[in-house]
């Protein structure tokens, strides 16, 4: 029997109209990780009845719950990694504006989109492919450290799926990854700052919803507010972030990776520092560690991230 191999995994995706309901898919991913699958959990039927005298043991069993998801990572990229289809589904919203390049512009909304089809290809070897639907992205984060390429991860929760298969994703596109030498300085309160490590996150507090009448959950709803926050490291070169912790100073943060003609500028909106420490553990520079948290005002409301390529739509490759 053939080793089953990771090699050549990825992931496609294609935008569901309704919840639940399959469509092709229209974008595709080079994988780096994933949990991604179907899994039912099962439990023994609650009675006094066991196996018989010579033992304890139960004799029926039934299943709980079906739980479809699990975690993601691949490279976030300018073009080629469908950032911007994974964007919108982790923001909300996005207007596409421009003639070559296009810059796409993804907000925040109330509603996240109806959901993704997503099919994982499971590498080479005979592993099966395994399509999930219905699938929300419950948290997203790009994070990137000199001498990386910034990494997209993703926590997926959906509503069901199929048995695996033989599957044929779309093909994939040129490949142009956003990296550390991209970044340019980090922006707050009329200061800019020059980073060491810089983290985006977003949560969108999805948990999955059962109901009566199927093992899997219906459209997973929010749970709660979203937490939308700018992790940053830098070196300690002034006391200027500690004195706007202390008196929550509020503002925008921005930052813009650059590309030649490609970029990602990100901007969190009316941003308090909601966590600073600069410890001292050795001889050499202090590090700061600052976590700002993005809040609404009624007309921007948290955070808005810029995707400029040459495609003209926001959610392909």
């Amino acid at each position: 029997m053939a080793l089953q191999l990771g090699k050549d995994a990825r992931i496609s995706a294609g935008e569901e109209s309704t919840a639940g309901t399959e469509v092709s898919r229209t974008a595709v991913a080079r994988l780096v990780s994933t949990t991604l699958q179907r899994a039912i959990e099962k439990d023994v039927v609650p009675h006094l009845v066991g196996s018989g005298a010579a033992a304890a043991n139960p004799v029926d069993f039934f299943e709980t719950v079906g739980r479809v998801g699990g975690d993601l990572e691949i490279n976030a990229a300018y073009q080629g990694s469908a950032l911007g289809l994974w964007l919108k589904h982790a923001l909300g919203t996005v207007n596409t504006t421009g003639s070559g390049p296009y810059a796409h512009a993804f907000s925040l909304a109330g509603a996240l989109p109806a959901g993704l089809s997503l099919c994982v290809e499971r590498g080479s070897g005979g592993l099966g492919d395994e399509e999930l639907l219905g699938c929300k992205i419950s948290s997203f984060e790009l994070s990137v450290a000199p001498g990386q390429v910034m990494a997209c991860r993703m926590s997926i929760i959906g509503m069901g799926g199929s048995a695996r298969g033989s599957d044929s994703p779309p093909a994939m596109a040129t490949l142009y990854p956003i990296t550390h030498k991209h970044a340019g300085q980090l922006s707050f309160d009329s200061a800019s700052y020059t980073l060491s490590a810089f983290t985006l996150r977003v949560d969108n507090n999805l948990t999955p919803l059962p109901e009566l009448g199927s093992l899997y959950s219906s459209e997973p709803q929010r749970n709660g507010f979203q937490t939308i926050e700018i992790e940053a490291e830098l070196v300690a070169r002034s006391d200027a972030l500690f004195t706007a912790s202390l008196a929550s100073t509020q503002g925008d943060v921005t930052i813009t990776f650059t590309d030649s003609t490609r970029s990602l500028a990100i901007v969190l909106h009316n941003a308090v520092i909601f966590s600073y420490s600069d410890p001292i553990s050795a001889f050499g520079v202090i590090k700061q560690k600052v976590v700002w948290r993005g809040l609404g005002d009624g007309t921007d409301h948290g955070l808005l991230v810029t995707l400029t390529n040459a495609n003209s739509s926001a959610v392909v490759s």
